[in-house]
């Protein structure tokens, strides 16, 4: 990869180690930055890689591509609706694993129109917070269980934008998470 200005250089063929029996759960790995990771885990031969996303036939695509390169590797896509907290619970309860070493937050979303989740609150936040405080509750006995095993190196990595940089002064405006108050910039305010 190139140089970026104020960036390491990062090769994921060269600068990935083994991942010869970790277990990895990649949240949005269906599209952009999450498919992406999925595949160049793969290609560092965990025992399994678990993905989460809405849509089975994206899933499918990305299941068919990792085995063309990488057959070893065992996938399940992981169904879930990360603006219902009901569907979040349902789709992580099918982690199937003892240990889990990766969990990668990566699932999100940016500019959409104005709305609630099923749950009430403001739907980016939902989405992009919730959803995964849910997912990292759920699996904490499991990472913990992991992190005591001989040489392990368990990583919990939340990805972002730098939408954070547009939050309010003076915090997050946790009065307004539940309302659909307002166009972009009143969303964009709220908590960033």
């Amino acid at each position: 990869m190139p140089r970026l200005g104020g960036f390491a250089d990062f090769d994921p063929e060269k600068d990935i180690p083994s991942l010869n029996g970790k277990v990895v759960l990649i949240t949005g790995g269906t599209a952009g930055l999450g498919k992406q990771s999925v595949q160049a885990l793969a290609k560092h031969a965990p025992q399994h890689i678990y993905f989460t996303g809405r849509n089975q036939k994206a899933a499918d695509v990305v299941i068919n591509d990792i085995k063309a390169e990488s057959p070893g590797v065992e996938l399940t896509f992981l169904e879930m609706d990360f603006s219902s907290l009901e569907s979040v619970k349902a789709g992580i309860n099918k982690f199937a694993h003892d240990r889990l070493d990766i969990l990668m937050c990566n699932a999100g979303v940016m500019a959409v129109p104005p709305a609630v989740s099923k749950d009430g609150f403001e739907v980016h936040f939902a989405i992009n917070h919730l959803a995964h405080a849910m997912i990292i509750h759920q699996l904490l006995p499991v990472l913990s269980k992991t992190a005591e095993a001989p040489n392990s190196d368990v990583r919990v990595i939340c990805l972002t934008s730098e939408g954070w940089k547009g939050h309010p002064s003076g915090g997050v405006l946790y009065d307004k998470v539940r309302t659909e108050k307002g166009g972009m910039p009143v969303w964009l305010y709220r908590y960033g």
